[in-house]
């Protein structure tokens, strides 16, 4: 909002330097973000935050002025705690509920969309351009001055922060309806766009339809122009929800709808409509009706016990109870000092004040935040012992950084479209009811869509080597419960490495099976067995579950292609996730030490062939169970094919290691054993060897 300096002085008596009070300002919380000399005039840029509609008015700011300052605040006569009506009243007082005068009858429809309607005629105006005083004020805000009957609408809008508007009188058709709009009706607004109504808005209608959208622009059919005779003053008090969707659903912002949204000050709307007539009078030659006024005109007001001495504990300082009063009242707030506290009464302007932190807030900034002494807060002991899960994810969250993957974190909140394919039950997924926007339709049932969108944006700003690792909650709806878990996702994309032949290596199938064998040795999880799957979302021939003891904890693969080309990664992607829910009883933390045998180790390679749907892990199964203690470890070295080996086989060559921890092992005795398991995997899975 811009306020001039020139016009600000009008209300306040103000000589210091405008840089100066722009920085006094700014250290009060109402913030400057520029300060400009134009044509000998100081215009300030504020930036005022949505909890102080009051000072979208010049008094507000005035008022704000005078209390930094130490000085007095003087409003208009019209705008002043008990103002005086318009000096010319030419006709009688309407009712309350449905009002009645000579060529007008006003209609609250709907009290919900307006809380209070005020209206009043003015006949007999001159309408002609402005005087010069009031043109300069006009452009020192920003605006373009259009005549006097607009312009001193605008004035009193930026004096008051109190909209208002101007109709043609002689262009309204029979009674004046406030009312909602009726789908598909139609408006043409004074800045010549055609708009459709709907039953979310609040219009001001005459007989043939709407003439303005209610407090967020007028109508051109009923605008005052050069040949205006008889005008309707308009000032109302109108829903702050209804016209902040009024506005973004017509894609329509104004001065007037940007303080309503805001909520008003509901004791301004009589007092500015009595300021705007006087100045009609004045400037235009009207001859002023009396005020219309319906609705509610209850204004906030909320009583506050306030205990000074609290206040002082809280900001460290000690203001006295008198300059504390002083504060608050040029504040505008009604103070009755109480032998232990203070009972103060906010105004109807300062509906963000609610409790008495809010009032030592109001002390704290005025006083001035500079004068409150910096001192380290007592540090108390706070010992809290980590749960079994939160040392879990440390410690994997350590092991994986120690592989050299990164760290995300992203949103719990995504959109429906983003888990298309991914194979998840519509019943499962938890939906939100009133979604913030299309990207936040649902809770995640997954957390491979946020890995893919990090990957895309990486991919996106030429990074190449991606190994990422997040660790997260999923959710899912069940039997109309909710479940929410924990997870951990890992996703490897583009480099590996460069060798020394300055080759690029990508990621594979196995670089992701690495990580999660790694992962699970370092939490003690052993007796792991890797099945191939088909899991919707991935590559149907490159995808594995990791199973322990028959409970799945694991899965990993390949990025179906298409889902990738939907979040515009062209490469392939390893991911997988981690169920930490269903490993929470198996995992063993504690390391212990095991001496190296004293006894030396055999080594025997076994090259099998067998058929392509028997998982490399049942062999290794078998040699263990044959083997006993005596074979140590079980390592797949090689994979073949060729013409050598026979249509549907593949084959293998194992390493295995022999030791015995209580004797040298001899030659004989391994390569009994060795036979043993040849028979046993001869028999067992119907392998040949080669």
């Amino acid at each position: 909002m811009k306020v001039s300096y020139n016009w600000l002085k009008e209300y306040v008596d103000v000589r210091i330097d405008p840089k100066k009070l722009a920085y006094f300002l700014t250290m009060a919380g109402i913030n400057v973000t520029s300060c400009r000399n134009v044509g000998g005039d100081y215009i300030f840029e504020f930036e005022i935050t949505a909890n102080r509609p009051d000072c979208l008015g010049i008094i507000g700011i005035a008022r704000e002025v005078a209390c930094i300052l130490g000085k007095k605040l003087k409003p208009p006569k019209e705008l002043q705690k008990n103002p005086q009506p318009p000096p010319t009243p030419r006709l009688r007082r309407a009712g309350a509920a449905r009002s009645r005068e000579p060529s007008l009858d006003i209609e609250l429809e709907d009290p919900e969309l307006c809380f209070r309607y005020t209206a009043r005629i003015i006949r007999n105006v001159e309408v002609r351009p402005s005087p010069d005083w009031l043109k300069e004020k006009i452009i020192s805000v920003g605006l373009r001055p259009v005549n006097n009957i607009v312009d001193i609408t605008n004035f009193v809008l930026f004096e008051t922060g109190q909209p208002m508007h101007a109709f043609d009188l002689d262009k309204i058709k029979g009674s004046i309806s406030v009312r909602r709009g009726i789908k598909g009706e139609k408006i043409i607004t004074i800045d010549n766009v055609p708009r459709t109504c709907n039953p979310d808005m609040l219009v001001i209608a005459d007989a043939s339809g709407p003439i303005a959208i209610g407090g967020v622009m007028g109508g051109l059919k009923a605008e005052v122009n050069n040949m205006t005779k008889n005008i309707l003053l308009e000032s109302a008090f109108f829903n702050p929800i209804s016209i902040r969707r009024t506005s973004r659903a017509l894609g329509l912002s104004s001065e007037s709808s940007y303080r309503f949204e805001r909520r008003i000050n509901n004791d301004m709307v009589a007092k500015a409509s009595n300021r705007g007539a006087c100045l009609i009078e004045t400037i235009a030659e009207g001859e002023i009706g009396p005020l219309i006024d319906i609705g509610k005109k209850a204004i906030y007001s909320k009583t506050i016990n306030f205990d000074l001495g609290k206040a002082n504990k809280i900001l460290g300082v000690c203001i006295a109870k008198g300059e504390a009063a002083k504060i608050l009242k040029t504040l505008g707030f009604s103070v009755k000092a109480q032998r232990t506290s203070m009972k103060v009464t906010v105004p109807g302007f300062r509906g963000d004040v609610k409790n008495d932190i809010d009032l030592t807030e109001e002390l704290a900034r005025i006083y001035g935040y500079e004068k409150i002494p910096l001192t380290i807060p007592r540090i108390t002991g706070n010992i809290r012992i980590k749960d079994f899960t939160s040392l879990l994810e440390e410690k994997m969250s350590q092991a994986l950084t120690r592989l050299g993957l990164n760290e995300i974190i992203t949103y719990g909140l995504i959109s429906k479209n983003s888990i298309k394919g991914l194979g998840i039950r519509e019943d499962e997924i938890v939906v939100i009811k009133n979604p913030l926007s299309i990207g936040q339709e649902i809770m995640r049932p997954t957390l491979l869509p946020g890995c893919l969108n990090v990957i895309s944006y990486n991919f996106n700003r030429k990074a190449r080597h991606l190994s990422l690792f997040e660790m997260g909650k999923v959710y899912k709806e069940k039997k109309n419960s909710y479940i929410e878990e924990p997870v951990l996702s890992i996703g490897l994309a583009g480099i590996r490495r460069e060798n020394w032949k300055n080759q690029m290596q990508e990621f594979t199938f196995f670089d992701i099976k690495g990580v999660f064998e790694k992962l699970l040795e370092e939490i003690g999880i052993t007796h792991i067995v890797f099945k191939k799957s088909e899991i919707g979302g991935f590559n149907k021939d490159i995808v594995s579950t990791v199973e322990n003891r028959g409970r799945v904890i694991a899965c990993f693969g390949e990025v179906d292609k298409k889902i990738c080309e939907r979040f515009d990664i062209e490469k392939k992607v390893f991911y997988g996730e981690l169920y930490i829910g269903n490993l929470l009883e198996r995992v063993k933390l504690d390391k212990r030490y095991t001496p190296i045998s004293r006894y030396p180790s055999i080594r025997r390679d076994i090259s099998v062939i067998l058929d392509k749907n028997v998982a490399s892990s049942e062999v290794t199964n078998i040699i263990k169970e044959i083997g006993k203690t005596l074979v140590k470890e079980v390592s797949l070295v090689d994979y073949y094919k060729g013409k050598q080996i026979p249509e549907g086989k593949r084959g293998l060559l194992y390493r295995i290691e022999f030791r015995s921890d209580e004797k040298t092992l001899k030659d004989a005795e391994v390569n009994c054993l060795h036979s043993e398991i040849k028979k046993a995997l001869s028999e067992k899975l119907n392998i040949s060897f080669r």
